[in-house]
């Protein structure tokens, strides 16, 4: 019968191509470009023909199905690219800093350094002003409420773009000097005026766990997992990580192409609004910041 397939046929056509992927370059490539993708697109294309047809075993369509995920790259459309070279974060793309210190350091990347205030100072400093100002309250009856002046509490950085909600983040950065208590590095996408929907990865130099993954919501955060290792890499040696979150919630972390997070959350179906990096502590390189997207 015209348009019907043939187990004879399709069996080793699927192996033609199984043996193409093998060879073929890794399709992790953040442009999503070679030769690998093509044949991912035409395995999965001869994956559903054989799921309608009915023609193969289905644990073999399933391990051509892994297969076909193992190597393929859905997050094709390049959203945010900067690697800093320019000496300029302002323009293309634009950057803008809501708080502390960002710089870019000839050659190396983008810089930010911030020291936590010490919580053992703030709670002195502040036990003398209230002793200081109930001595004065007596003194000075018609003084008015003030707001009290509110130390900073990180340095952020944000660029605004949509980021679809299924997507892949390449994150280039180094850590400078030693780490000190309260030190962290977040970066993720985000939705809203005040940034405060969204997903958050967090690394904590020098701690356990050292790479957290948040979820944000306005006035709080809740972790989703842990990578639960100490790192503590202070020599300036650029790491890699890559963030990828699938079209089923699926999200992975990889440290320097070693898979470190695995986990699912659906709490967000709708696509982000900007993508933000927030220092809490610490000296740190941004080398590199490469946003992908699925072409819904």
């Amino acid at each position: 019968m015209r348009g019907k397939i043939h187990s004879g046929l399709l069996i080793p056509a699927a192996l033609l191509l199984i043996v193409s992927l093998c060879f073929a370059q890794d399709a992790r490539s953040p442009r999503g470009e070679g030769r690998t993708l093509e044949l991912v697109d035409q395995l999965k294309d001869l994956i559903q023909r054989a799921e309608r047809s009915r023609s193969m075993d289905p644990r073999f369509i399933s391990e051509l199905r892994e297969l076909a995920r193992r190597y393929d790259w859905p997050w094709r459309a390049s959203l945010l690219y900067d690697d800093f070279r320019d000496g300029d974060y302002t323009f293309d793309p634009r950057w803008i800093v809501t708080g502390g210190d960002f710089w870019v350091s000839q050659g190396t990347g983008l810089r930010t350094r911030f020291d936590p205030p010490s919580p053992s100072r703030r709670s002195s400093e502040s036990s003398a002003v209230d002793l200081l100002e109930g001595i004065f309250r007596g003194v000075t009856a018609r003084r008015g409420p003030e707001a009290e002046p509110q130390a900073a509490s990180a340095a952020d950085i944000h660029s605004d773009v949509r980021i679809t909600n299924a997507f892949a983040i390449k994150f280039e950065l180094a850590t400078r000097g030693h780490s000190q208590p309260g030190n962290r590095l977040e970066f993720g996408p985000y939705r809203g005026a005040q940034q405060d929907w969204g997903y958050r990865l967090a690394y904590d130099p020098g701690k356990r766990p050292s790479f957290t993954l948040l979820r944000l919501t306005p006035g709080r955060s809740a972790i989703i997992e842990i990578y639960d290792q100490a790192m503590d890499v202070d020599d300036g040696r650029p790491q890699q990580v890559e963030w990828r979150r699938g079209t089923d919630g699926e999200m992975l972390v990889f440290l320097d192409g070693k898979e470190i997070i695995r986990t699912v959350d659906r709490a967000y179906n709708d696509s982000f609004e900007g993508f933000t990096i927030s220092n809490k502590g610490g000296d740190y390189t941004i080398s590199q910041v490469a946003i992908f997207g699925t072409s819904r």
